[in-house]
């Protein structure tokens, strides 16, 4: 669910650093994974929801992010392009699996627009199931946060930052995506995440 570190891309002339869900089972399946009980226990989560608690939360985050103003809003997504979070599409599937798919953002003519990332090993609309979230320790799990089939997307960073990237892409998450909503824990560091059906700032990807 996380590469091994924030990994630099270039797409389409835009150069930004993101941590990625997609990936992580290959780095643990040989090992590189490293999320002991230490870990786990190294910042209280919320407690897990229930799906009636989790489409309550879907409900709240509905609209978009709403913006002071103008400028604000410039701010805010210039700060997003600089410093990209983690941020993927999840649904579940009939047997009450995640899948997800990365999203990037690629630059235009006008701006920037979200694009699907399909990385190896994913169907060809960039969907990969996820088989071992567990290993993850979310809290709550993502299963919870899809009370249907509908999609929706996951944002996420760091919690405690270790550099002025970090930071930016903390708030870039608060900012853009809405409140934190739960953690989970990877390489012995927590990492925060939001759940919302809205990719801000920019017109999302085409099918």
């Amino acid at each position: 669910m996380l590469r091994e570190k924030y990994e630099s891309t270039v797409a389409s002339a835009i150069h930004f650093t993101a941590v990625s869900l997609l990936g992580l089972w290959m780095i643990s399946i040989s090992g590189c994974a490293a999320m002991g009980a230490s870990a786990a226990a190294s910042e209280a989560g919320p407690a897990a929801m229930t799906l009636t608690q989790g489409a309550a939360v879907l409900n709240a985050q509905q609209t978009e992010p709403k913006y002071d103003r103008d400028e604000d809003r410039t701010e805010k997504c210039e700060q997003l392009v600089r410093n990209l979070p983690g941020v993927e599409e999840i649904r579940r599937t009939p047997s009450l699996a995640i899948e997800s798919r990365e999203m990037r953002l690629e630059r235009t003519a006008e701006s920037y627009r979200w694009v699907v990332y399909r990385s190896k090993g994913s169907s060809a609309e960039g969907w990969r199931t996820q088989n071992n979230l567990d290993k993850l320790h979310l809290n709550p799990p993502l299963q919870d946060l899809l009370p249907d089939n509908n999609p929706a997307y996951i944002a996420y960073a760091i919690g405690v930052a270790e550099t002025p990237e970090d930071g930016e892409r903390m708030m870039s998450v608060a900012d853009n995506f809405g409140p934190k909503i739960g953690t989970f824990q990877w390489r012995g560091k927590t990492f925060s995440y939001t759940v919302t059906k809205h990719l801000p700032c920019f017109p999302g990807p085409e099918e």
